[in-house]
């Protein structure tokens, strides 16, 4: 699940942040700390949910909204803002939901549970929901490994090799296949043949040519490569 979070006061996307991946761990959460960025980062990434203060400085919460919704109908947007009286407003826009500050982990997870309810998933466990099991095909066997446990997916001679932190497995599968089953799961492909997990990277560092590379935990004497297209998006990600 990718989250995008507006608001030009760190302290306010900072607890936000922290109460989203109280309930769903395994998000991908994206900071903005002003109109113009996100309509960038919108524009060129897939955000499942945006959740938008109303007042930005730079420009309008509500006109952000109305932006997103053309640039990414499908993304669900949240009014999380200090403002109790635009109600009317996010029903213009089609708003999931109107979250108040200061916030809390009651109503961020109603948030949430709207959010799941409206797409469909009866499961209200988030870990099961969002923390599950990927089957493998593993010498004429199919073996479930939990997809927390996996660390980085590399493709070699049209075999992808999957690196848990246990052990490694090989799968036939393309890596195509692995970057859409696992690409909302905290997972990002930085190169045609390699395929992240977000929460192991240790180290971002430049290479050659102008380039970057990264290093996971686990496996500090593996140099990944970044390619040139990938570097940005990555930093953002991670907020660097």
């Amino acid at each position: 699940m990718r989250i995008g979070i507006i608001d030009d006061e760190k302290p306010a996307r900072s607890e936000l942040m922290y109460l989203i991946k109280e309930i769903v761990p395994n998000a991908v959460i994206q900071e903005m700390e002003s109109g113009e960025e996100a309509l960038k980062l919108i524009a060129a990434e897939r955000f499942d949910l945006l959740c938008i203060d109303i007042n930005l400085g730079d420009i309008s919460g509500i006109s952000l909204a109305a932006a997103a919704r053309k640039l990414i109908p499908e993304a669900e947007i949240v009014f999380a803002t200090a403002y109790n009286n635009y109600a009317d407003k996010a029903f213009e826009v089609d708003a999931l939901y109107y979250l108040l500050k200061p916030f809390s982990e009651e109503k961020v997870k109603q948030m949430l549970d709207k959010y799941i309810q409206k797409h469909g998933k009866c499961c209200h466990d988030y870990n099961n929901l969002y923390i599950s099991k990927i089957p493998l095909n593993v010498d004429k066997r199919i073996l479930l490994v939990e997809v927390p446990s996996i660390v980085y997916i590399e493709s070699q001679n049209r075999v992808c090799i999957i690196h848990t932190k246990e052990k490694s497995y090989k799968d036939n599968n393309p890596l195509n296949y692995f970057e859409e089953k696992l690409g909302d799961k905290g997972f990002f492909r930085i190169q045609k043949s390699y395929l992240i997990n977000l929460n192991y990277v240790l180290e971002i560092y430049p290479w050659f040519s102008n380039t970057y590379c990264v290093k996971m935990e686990g496996f500090k004497d593996e140099v990944l490569p970044i390619s040139r297209n990938q570097i940005k998006n990555l930093k953002n990600i991670l907020c660097i």
